[in-house]
């Protein structure tokens, strides 16, 4: 089922981060009753500029959770500016990094994520966890490369890149996507990165960006389409289409319901591991 949101639900809070007004809890309800099925517990999907990202290299991480806590509580801060608000922080392992153990973190202000989750507490309904857009569809698209490669998620003011190897996600950066050039530009420094990061020459700074297996969606999103062009021109392997179509052929949707890229996300939501 799906609900269209009021064009002034969301507000800038404090921290620049939307906050739910009062129109939220109207959409929640009508899509309950819409639903007619009691659903005591949901996960909730975001836009990737709701949250923001970082990634640390801590020493021992797992076994020190709460000096990790802490470094990302002063960086997060940082971050957000003085004074730095309450913040709801959530990190993972990430395997190695080039000096411990790299942490992959997600931060959001606790006025903004309890604007979201307090209507459908309202409503009897628990969240049990957030996600972010770009994450959602990589669960997908991520199985559909064999588990390595990037995943390439833009739609919106966003273009956000999420690396994988071996299944697991080993890196995650989201940025503004107004230029698809630009985009693209950050695209290829990523992909170097991720891949090379010792890479000095042109060469080895142009090519992982070509040659590395790339899901990216939703399809006619400009960066993408600037994405899948420089892949071409530069001899690449075309990008794996993160669609309904080409992830989840058969799959049926109701005329005029929710778009292709939302269900992707709610469903790669309820599909992912983690």
């Amino acid at each position: 089922m799906s609900c269209p949101l009021p064009a002034d639900v969301f507000f800038d809070g404090a921290s620049g981060v939307p906050v739910a007004g009062a129109p939220l809890a109207g959409a929640v309800s009508r899509l309950l009753a819409e639903a007619a099925v009691k659903m005591p517990a949901a996960s909730l999907v975001v836009p990737d500029d709701f949250v923001r990202v970082l990634i640390v290299d801590v020493e021992e991480a797992e076994r020190h959770p709460k000096e990790v806590e802490e470094i990302l509580t002063w960086k997060f801060g940082r971050t957000f500016g003085e004074p730095a608000p309450a913040l709801r922080i959530s990190w993972r392992p990430a395997g190695p990094g080039v000096s411990g153990t790299r942490v992959l973190a997600l931060a959001v202000p606790e006025e903004a994520v309890a604007s979201w989750e307090g209507p459908f507490e309202k409503a009897g309904i628990r969240i049990g966890a957030i996600e972010i857009e770009s994450l959602a569809v990589s669960s997908l698209g991520a199985a559909a490369m064999g588990g390595d490669g990037l995943v390439l998620w833009s739609r919106g003011e966003t273009a956000a890149v999420a690396h994988f190897e071996g299944g697991r996600l080993r890196f995650l950066r989201v940025r503004a996507a107004s230029d698809a050039a630009l985009a693209v530009q950050e695209l290829r420094l990523t992909a170097s990165f991720v891949t090379a990061p010792d890479a000095a020459t042109a060469e080895d700074t142009e090519s992982p960006a070509a040659r590395i297996p790339c899901a990216a969606g939703p399809p006619g999103s400009p960066v993408v389409d600037a994405f899948a062009a420089f892949r071409s021109e530069h001899g690449g392997a075309p990008v794996t289409p993160l669609s309904l179509g080409a992830l989840l052929p058969g799959t049926r949707v109701a005329s005029g319901r929710a778009d292709g890229a939302e269900l992707l996300a709610a469903l790669g939501a309820m599909a992912g591991g983690d």
